[in-house]
């Protein structure tokens, strides 16, 4: 039997009360057809409850969750591979050699032809690649026994597999949209913040950018300096991992991107296209080839030049738009926790999936417990707030920190001096949050307490999917500037819903729209883990769902019927009126429900 709930918002007291009805199945969608109504007592759920999340810099080392153990110079790919191998050993007897990448220090006093050298006696003869992941990498093809002897070597910083790679976190949207970077600036608040508290991330008010602004590193795939966003001397030091250039430059377009929505001035199109910070400087650290690989030894090695650097540059946060789903990366935990004892914030992207993201999919750098990651939410110019479908999203008690704009951006094109493009990913939502944590250090005049405030979005409290939920980011600097004045207001308002929903049951929400000019977008996200099957219908005012006794999916305004976690369905209403929302149950799940535009209950 099918049942079904129908819910009553109430919004004297900001609860929404469910009743139940069930149907028997027949053929019409997923075997569903008619219905007998039977009420059921609801649970009650807040709506718009704001938070705080904090990740305190000060005495960080003291802090008991981010101990991590001492790091290994072999990563933890090619560690899975010698345990592997090992095993295999112990039954053949035969030691086997494999293809690794070495890694010299970025400031080894050898280069790698000097080091081959010196160490002839195991890699004559087994050398394969020189070129390996860039300028202080080479690939050879060794036993575990010269694979130790070679880790034991003062110039060496890692050793990994060849194919120990990650990607950039975000893909051109060739849907130019009309919406221009400003559009996620001001419905965060970010924009009127500004105004508001007079924060650029210049922090010593010079018209030179220098190490004494908030000061942003961001590893990537370079950073176009020439472009007029990103001139002017906004990149105060550049580190090349993989060419070894001296002057700055991207080769592949993402890390100007990505640099951009941090720190662009929005010179190509004034008061347009400015990025979070546009008073902030920047730090280029390339460690993606121009294929997007980017390998994970770069990375290391790039966060070791960050930290010995930080007192040369004033660097300040770290901004890595990279990544893959997998575990969690003990020697980059490592890192990230040595970077915030000396004072440096770490925010990565949560990940995406480009044709939707399941559970489990979170970016492994995203997993350490010292870092801001950021999963990717859709603004309201861009048919929000909802949830990107293609955001990774994490499992059990873990899943990125808070959600940020990522959707259909745009920001500076590399090679063009004064063009834009749109990108769409976490990519895109990780810099909006390394931005806004520039301009909480001027504002703050620089506090390593970053405390960051949100609305809650999906499961109440924090989930896998939102992680805290969306940023609000006039509250957050509001908060670190330590002022009572100043407001903001997106007229957009929230509605939130969770239940349990048994299999073959329907919910039906009553939603009312009361301006036709704003979208109205609804997002439901299934918590289990178990591939539950929940599909999601709106309803146009006047029409009812049920009719005759039979649910009426024929007749729904609009649908969306997938088997990922999440479903999405944003729209322009034509009319004004009630609009009835159906979840439809084909398994027994629990979920959350959120309902963003001009509407009420």
């Amino acid at each position: 039997m099918l049942k079904k709930r129908i819910i009553a918002l109430l919004l004297a007291s900001i609860v929404m009360i469910p009743t139940s009805v069930s149907a028997t199945t027949g053929d019409v969608y997923k075997n569903l057809n008619t219905l007998d109504f039977k009420k059921n007592t609801p649970e009650t759920i807040a709506e718009n409850e704001l938070g705080s999340f904090s990740l305190d810099l000060n005495n960080f080392k003291l802090q008991e969750k981010y101990k991590t153990t001492s790091e290994s110079k072999i990563l933890p790919k090619l560690q899975e591979k010698l345990t592997t191998n090992k095993s295999k050993y112990n039954q053949n007897k035969e030691e086997k050699k494999m293809d690794i990448s070495v890694m010299l220090k970025y400031d080894s006093s050898l280069t790698k032809e000097d080091f081959i050298k010196e160490n002839a006696d195991i890699l004559e003869g087994n050398i394969i690649d020189l070129a390996g992941f860039g300028v202080y990498s080479f690939f050879a093809r060794l036993t575990e026994n010269e694979i130790n002897q070679i880790v034991s070597r003062e110039e060496v910083d890692t050793i990994s597999t060849t194919d120990d790679v990650v990607s950039v976190y975000g893909q051109p949207d060739e849907a130019q949209s009309e919406v221009y970077l400003n559009g996620a600036t001001e419905m965060t608040g970010i924009q009127k913040a500004k105004s508001d508290y007079g924060v650029t991330g210049n922090r010593d008010g010079n018209y030179t950018y220098s190490k004494n602004d908030s000061v942003i590193a961001i590893i990537d795939t370079g950073i176009d300096a020439n472009h007029v966003d990103l001139s002017g001397g906004k990149v105060i030091a550049w580190k090349d991992f993989i060419n070894n250039k001296s002057t700055p430059y991207d080769d592949l377009g993402h890390g100007t991107h990505v640099a951009s929505i941090a720190a662009g001035t929005g010179s190509g199109d004034p008061g347009i296209q400015t990025g979070v910070a546009p008073g902030a400087a920047l730090v280029g650290l390339k460690v993606c080839e121009a294929n997007s690989d980017c390998s994970n030894q770069a990375i290391m090695n790039a966060m070791d030049w960050i930290i010995n650097n930080k007192n040369i540059y004033g660097i300040d946060i770290i901004n890595m738009s990279l990544g893959s789903p997998g575990s969690a990366n003990a020697t980059f935990c490592s890192k990230v926790n040595t970077a915030a004892e000396n004072g440096i914030l770490t925010v990565v992207a949560a990940g995406n999936t480009q044709l939707g993201a399941n559970y489990g999919s979170l970016n492994l750098f995203g997993k350490c417990s010292g870092v801001v990651s950021v999963a990717n939410v859709a603004d309201p110019y861009e048919g929000g707030w909802y949830l990107n479908p293609s955001s990774n999203r994490g499992e059990g008690s873990e899943g990125p920190s808070i959600s940020a704009p990522g959707t259909s951006i745009r920001a500076a094109k590399a090679n063009s001096t004064n063009e834009y493009i749109n990108y769409t990913g976490t990519s895109m939502s990780a810099p909006m949050i390394s931005g806004l944590a520039a301009l909480m250090l001027e504002a703050s005049n620089g506090s390593l307490n970053y405390d960051f405030k949100y609305e809650d979005y999906g499961m109440t409290g924090y989930d896998k999917v939102y992680g805290y939920g969306l940023i609000l980011g006039h509250n957050t600097i509001k908060a670190a500037k330590g002022s009572s004045n100043g407001s903001f207001n997106n007229y957009r308002n929230h509605i939130r819903g969770q239940s349990n929903i048994a299999a073959g049951t329907v919910d039906i929400y009553s939603i009312k729209v009361t301006d036709v000019q704003a979208f109205f977008a609804t997002t439901l996200v299934i918590n289990d883990e178990n591939g539950a099957d929940l599909d999601l219908f709106i309803w146009a005012p006047g029409v009812n769902p049920i009719q005759n006794g039979e649910l009426r999916l024929d007749l729904a305004y609009n649908g969306s019927k997938g088997y990922l976690p999440q479903e999405t369905i944003s729209f322009k209403p034509s009319v004004k009126g009630t609009y009835s929302i159906g979840i439809v149950a084909y398994s027994q799940a629990t979920y959350a429900i959120d309902f963003s535009g001009q509407i009420s209950q």
